[in-house]
C-alpha cells in the first residue's frame, strides 16, 4: 500500500459537488484540484468534469493531447452530453449519452470482474436521473447498469482512447446524489480506473489458530473478492482436519511453517485473548498484515507495543469488530449522527440472560481477562462510538460473584463512563437477570433511542410430525429500535426505525477495498485500543472494590 503513487486529479465539478470534493480530498490514494480551464495538461492527470459547459477548441485540443498522451477522463453526469456538442470531442468520447429521464430511484447494478464494481452490493439505490441515449460504443466495457422499463441500460462504462482512457458515469444530475456514500464510493473507483492503475493480485490469508469463530472467518474470506484462504494453522489436529475439509487448503501444526509460507500475505490471529499481543507481535515481525479478533489484547500495554510493531514493520494491523456492521447498531449509530435525538448526553447499555456462561476459555477469566471482555469488546466499541470525538475521564465497575462458581468470571458485571462534556454512559452484562433491560437507552437533548431486544422462536417440524420450536438468545437476533421525540404538547412521538439488511461479511470486503483500493478502513486499531483502556481500567476500578478511577481515553 506504501508504495502506490497518488494519483492527481484535476477536477471540474458544478457547486452540488462540494460534498463529492471534500470525499475525494480524504482518500489517501488520491491528490484533488481543482480547476477552471482545461487547456493546459500534461497526460500525468486524472482529468474530472462533472458540468454541462461544453469545452471550447482550445480545451478540446488539450484534452485529446492529454489523452493521446495516455492521461484519463472521468465525465460525470451532464459530462458527456456537453461533450458530444464539440466535433473533437464527440469523436474522443465516442459515445452520446442522450437526455436523462426523470429523477427517481435507481437500482444500480454492478457488473462483476471490474476494480470499479469489485464488492459493491449486488443493488446500490441512487435517487438521481439515468441518461436514455444510445448504448456504449462496442469497445467500451459497461460495469454498472440499471434496469429502466424493463432492459438494462448502462451507467457506467470505461473505454480505451488512443493511450489513455475514458470512464463515463450517467449519475450526477440532481444535488443529493453528490452527498451520497456509494456515489462518492463510485466517483473514486472511476477516477482509480480512468488512472489505470495496475490491478492488485488477491491478498493471501492465513488463519492463525482455528477455534470457534474459525470458520467464520474463512467463509468470509473465501466469499470476498480479493481475498484467497491459503492456510490454517492450529495445534489441534482435529482442527486442522476440520480446517482441511472445509476448505481444502494447507494446515500446519505450527505457526512458523504458517508465517514462512510467501503466499501469505495477511494473517487473521484467532488465539485466545491473553496470547493476542504474542501472536500479533510473530506476525508483523514476519511480514505480514494482521487482523487481531476481539479484544484486541488484555492491557493497553500490549496495544502499545502492537501499535509500534506495526508502525516498523509497515504492515497494516486491524481488528475484527465485526459487529459495527449490526443493522440496529448502524440504525442506532445513524439516527444518532443524523441529529434525530439532538446531542446524547446519556446511555445505558444491557447484554444478558438467566443462564449458565458459555463452558469455552471465554469464561475462565487467566485466558479471557474476565467478563468484561467479552461482549464488552463489542458494547464499548458502539458506545465509543456514539459519543464520538469525547475523551473518556472517568471509569467505575463493580461485579457479582453468586450463581456460577463453576467458572471463574464474574456472574455479573456493572461499568460506569464519564466523559469530558458530562456525558454519562453505563454498561451491564448479566447472567443472572431474569428479566432484561434494553439493549440501548439513549437520551439526548431533543429526543431519546431504545434498542428493544426480541424474543424469536424458530419453529420447525419433526419427522414425526410434531412442532419443534427452539429459543433464540436474544443477542442472536438485532433490537426493535425506536425513537422517542417530544411533539411540542406535552407529548411524545414515537418512531420505529426500519432496519436494512445486514451487509455480508462487511469487515472483510472493506478490508480487502483498503488492500486492493485504498478505500479508508472502517476499523482503525487505535480505536479497539481504545475499547482495551477503557475495559483494563474497568477491570481495575473492580479490584479496587469499585473505586471510580480518574482517567483521560
Amino acid at each position: 500500500m506504501s508504495e502506490v503513487q497518488p494519483v492527481r486529479v484535476l477536477a471540474q465539478l458544478s457547486e452540488d459537488a462540494v460534498p463529492l470534493l471534500r470525499s475525494l480530498r480524504r482518500q489517501p490514494w488520491l491528490e484533488v484540484e481543482v480547476t477552471e480551464g482545461l487547456d493546459r495538461l500534461d497526460g500525468r492527470h486524472v482529468v474530472m468534469v462533472g458540468t454541462g459547459r461544453t469545452p471550447g477548441d482550445a480545451e478540446a485540443d488539450a484534452l485529446s493531447a492529454h489523452v493521446g498522451r495516455g492521461g484519463g477522463l472521468v465525465l460525470l453526469g451532464p459530462a458527456l452530453g456537453a461533450w458530444s456538442r464539440h466535433p473533437r470531442l464527440a469523436e474522443l468520447a465516442g459515445w452520446a449519452p442522450g437526455e436523462p429521464g426523470p429523477a427517481t430511484e435507481l437500482r444500480v447494478r454492478p457488473i462483476p470482474g471490474s476494480p470499479i464494481s469489485d464488492r459493491l452490493d449486488p443493488e446500490l439505490l441512487l435517487h438521481d436521473r439515468l441518461p436514455l441515449g444510445e448504448p456504449p460504443p462496442l469497445d467500451a466495457a459497461v460495469v454498472l447498469t440499471a434496469a429502466w422499463h424493463f432492459a438494462d441500460r448502462a451507467v457506467a462504462a470505461l473505454r480505451p482512447v488512443a493511450e489513455g482512457r475514458l470512464v463515463y458515469l450517467g449519475l450526477g444530475w440532481t444535488s443529493a446524489v453528490f452527498d451520497h456514500p456509494d456515489f462518492q464510493r463510485l466517483v473514486y473507483r472511476c477516477v482509480l480506473g480512468a488512472a489505470a492503475l495496475a490491478p492488485a493480485p488477491p491478498v493471501g490469508v492465513g488463519l492463525y489458530g482455528f477455534g470457534a469463530i474459525g470458520r467464520e472467518h474463512g467463509e468470509s474470506v473465501e466469499a470476498t473478492d480479493g481475498l484467497d484462504l491459503r492456510g490454517v494453522c492450529d495445534r489441534s489436529p482435529e482442527r486442522r482436519r476440520e480446517g482441511a475439509g472445509l476448505f481444502k487448503v494447507p494446515t500446519y501444526a505450527s505457526s512458523v511453517d504458517l508465517l514462512a509460507d510467501p503466499s501469505v500475505d495477511l494473517v487473521v490471529v484467532g488465539v485466545p485473548p491473553a496470547q493476542h499481543a504474542a501472536a500479533v507481535l510473530e506476525c508483523l515481525q514476519a511480514g505480514k498484515h494482521v487482523v487481531c479478533e476481539k479484544p484486541f489484547a488484555l492491557r493497553a500495554e500490549e496495544v502499545a507495543r502492537m501499535l509500534a510493531a506495526s508502525a516498523e514493520a509497515g504492515r497494516l494491523l486491524t481488528v475484527y469488530q465485526s459487529r459495527r456492521w449490526d443493522p440496529d447498531f448502524v440504525a442506532l449509530r445513524a439516527a444518532v449522527r443524523s441529529g434525530a435525538i439532538g446531542e446524547p448526553f446519556y446511555m445505558e447499555s444491557f447484554v444478558g440472560g438467566f443462564g449458565h456462561p458459555c463452558s469455552y476459555w471465554h469464561s475462565h477469566e487467566p485466558i479471557s481477562g474476565g467478563t468484561i471482555y467479552d461482549w464488552g469488546s463489542h458494547y464499548f466499541d458502539w458506545l465509543l462510538q456514539i459519543f464520538e470525538g469525547r475523551e473518556v475521564t472517568a471509569v467505575s465497575g463493580a461485579a457479582h460473584k453468586r450463581v456460577w462458581h463453576d467458572v471463574t468470571n464474574a456472574d455479573q458485571v456493572r461499568v460506569d463512563l464519564s466523559f469530558a462534556g458530562g456525558e454519562q454512559a453505563s454498561f451491564l452484562q448479566s447472567d443472572v437477570a431474569a428479566a432484561l433491560k434494553p439493549k440501548w437507552y439513549v437520551l439526548g437533548t431533543g429526543g431519546a433511542a431504545v434498542g428493544e431486544w426480541r424474543h424469536e422462536t424458530v419453529h420447525s417440524r419433526a419427522w414425526t410430525g410434531d412442532l419443534v420450536e427452539e429459543r433464540l438468545q436474544p443477542a442472536e437476533a438485532p433490537a426493535r429500535l425506536s425513537l422517542h421525540r417530544p411533539d411540542g404538547a406535552g407529548g411524545v412521538h414515537v418512531e420505529h426505525v426500519s432496519l436494512g439488511p445486514r451487509v455480508a461479511n462487511g469487515f472483510y470486503r472493506n478490508l480487502a477495498d483498503h488492500l486492493l483500493l485504498g478505500e479508508p478502513r472502517a476499523v482503525l486499531p487505535e480505536e479497539a485500543g481504545r475499547n482495551v483502556a477503557v475495559m483494563e481500567a474497568a477491570a481495575a476500578s473492580i479490584a479496587a472494590g469499585g473505586r471510580r478511577l480518574d482517567v483521560r481515553i
